[in-house]
């Protein structure tokens, strides 16, 4: 008796919407007027761009965000080229290959939310003085291309190091 109520209301429940018939398709297509557009003279201009403007403001994310954002950078990194960047993280030195032309990278590392994996951009800064490896910091610049050692690389040209804490 339950099997059979059961199959009546899959049945009703399946024929209960559906529609009364074809739709009516129309014969003629609606009549179009055209609007005159306004003169080239009263047109707004497009908004420039604010030479200072942060293009990419990691500060502003979550660390898991952060993360994923500095990984699509890394993977991905002609979608930044030419952008400005700013992050937070802590300065973190490498010694050079001593067939390049610098003796250390500079970068900033960010952890993910677990703080298991951590991974960092490239950074050079010929305006000043760095604080030790380990100091948190905010590095503001143009992501760049260059070559390293016959390879491309990327890096942030940095306009701007602030120290944090």
């Amino acid at each position: 008796m339950s099997r059979r109520l059961v199959c009546a209301l899959l049945a009703l429940l399946l024929t209960g919407c559906a529609g009364t018939g074809a739709q009516p398709v129309p014969t003629a297509a609606p009549a179009v007027t055209a609007t005159p557009s306004a003169p080239v003279s009263t047109l707004t201009p497009a908004p420039t761009r604010d030479p200072e403007a942060v293009d990419v403001d990691l500060t502003e994310l979550s660390s898991t965000m952060v993360f994923a954002e500095v990984a699509a950078m890394v993977r991905d990194p002609e979608q930044y080229l030419g952008k400005r960047v700013r992050m937070q993280g802590q300065l973190a030195v490498y010694p050079a290959n001593p067939a390049l032309d610098v003796d250390y990278f500079y970068t900033v590392v960010v952890q993910d939310a677990t703080a298991c994996c951590q991974q960092g951009l490239e950074f050079i800064w010929e305006d000043g003085t760095l604080p030790e490896a380990g100091t948190e910091l905010v590095v503001t610049g143009i992501f760049t291309e260059y070559d390293c050692g016959g390879l491309p690389s990327h890096h942030i040209v940095a306009e701007s190091v602030e120290t944090t804490g």
